[in-house]
């Protein structure tokens, strides 16, 4: 087949696949997650930790038959799945208020994830090459992640619309209906053909090359961690901004327009970081003033009475804390060859999802007991893991 007639055969996956991404972005329970699991759910936030903490394994745990899927059978195939199992997810969420239901539900949650992690981008790669337009990935890519963001900026008010003057448990059932639409479309996709992977294999030895790689640079030791830890406790606020608007007696409307504003402030701060790195003197410093700005900011939500200074004060997290990796990726980028990259950064990801899964029930118990605690604690350990930093602005 010529690289014409094959550029008009495959080029449809890419317009199909902004659709596909694009519903995979809407979450209408994400802006009232907290006020789903525990006012319909009737769990605590303990109990709403430990489902976390087991989605947070059975990712990790999925990652291998969800590869085979892919490299074995088909990317396609992976998709296809990927979209069932989310649907299947928000349905059985959305049944009854049962715990056993809702771990039956991250189960499927847990295993679309895993379907579509690093599948997307594989199929999407596959697809250029056979069009002979590879070197339009990064340009591809970043309008999905674009279309990802908006889609998310959408569906939080939605939400919360949804939740104020339906009920709590349509929002759920609400996502289940729109998933279908990525589940329809998964089907429209043309698999091209591609010399099989060995995916499965690597993933298998991937800590052991990972570790390997990180034991002998202590320069990309230090960047890796350093990131890791601080970003651990910075991303908490996912889990407990949602319990202090609730403390503060904000209504459930709200909610979703206040994580629509997160996350325009996130995108913003995306493009602003970047240029501020460009132009400082010391990069180092950059990363101090974002970890202090992050740790002070979560330190004055355990004392903050006023909902508007709390709320400002969320708005400074996402924009700071939540943008600070990109201050690390040229510093990893010149340690590590690119062949190795996404084995490290994999290992990296995969210590993390760990290392939350056996925290997110300590964070539970803790909240349970005294929310304002928690910041403090939060900002306490980001303050004294930035003073004890080993990174250099050399490093940077």
């Amino acid at each position: 087949m010529s690289k014409g007639e094959n550029k008009s055969k495959f080029s449809g996956n890419i317009w199909k696949f902004y659709i596909f991404i694009f519903i995979f972005g809407i979450h209408t329970v994400r802006g009232v997650y907290f006020p789903y699991m525990t006012v319909w759910g009737g769990l605590t936030f303990f109990q709403m930790m430990l489902l976390q903490s087991y989605f947070m394994f059975m990712i990790f745990i999925l990652e291998i038959p969800s590869g085979a899927i892919a490299d074995y059978l088909s990317r396609k195939t992976a998709l296809i799945l990927s979209a069932l199992f989310v649907v299947l997810a928000a349905f059985t969420y959305s049944i009854y208020p049962n715990i056993f239901l809702f771990f039956l539900a991250e189960t499927f949650w847990a295993f679309s994830i895993a379907l579509h992690s690093g599948t997307d981008e594989a199929f999407i790669y596959s697809t250029l090459k056979t069009t002979g337009e590879e070197d339009k990935l990064t340009k591809v890519l970043g309008r999905t992640h674009l279309l990802h963001i908006i889609a998310n900026i959408i569906s939080a008010p939605l939400g919360s619309l949804i939740a104020g003057f339906i009920s709590l448990q349509f929002t759920m059932t609400c996502l289940g209906l729109i998933y279908i639409g990525a589940f329809i479309t998964s089907f429209t996709f043309k698999e091209p053909k591609i010399e099989r992977e060995e995916k499965t294999k690597r993933y298998l030895t991937i800590l052991k090359d990972g570790f390997q790689e990180l034991k002998k640079n202590k320069i990309l030791r230090i960047l890796c961690f350093d990131r890791l830890f601080v970003q651990i406790f910075i991303h908490l606020l996912f889990w407990t901004y949602q319990p202090y608007l609730t403390a503060m007696n904000i209504p459930i409307v709200v909610f979703g327009f206040i994580l629509a504003i997160m996350n325009i402030c996130n995108a913003i701060f995306n493009l602003i970081i970047p240029k501020v790195l460009e132009k400082a003197r010391s990069k180092k410093n950059v990363l101090i003033s974002v970890n202090i700005i992050s740790g002070f900011a979560f330190i004055i939500l355990g004392f903050a009475t006023l909902p508007i200074i709390g709320v400002f004060m969320l708005f400074l997290i996402v924009s700071f804390g939540y943008t600070r990796g990109l201050i690390y990726i040229n510093g990893i980028n010149n340690q590590i060859e690119s062949e190795n990259r996404a084995t490290v950064l994999s290992t990296i990801n995969m210590f993390g999802s760990i290392s939350m899964a056996i925290l997110y029930p300590f964070v539970g118990l803790i909240v349970q007991w005294n929310l304002f605690i928690m910041f403090i604690i939060i900002g306490i350990m980001i303050l004294i893991l930035t003073a004890f930093t080993r990174v250099k602005s050399e490093y940077l």
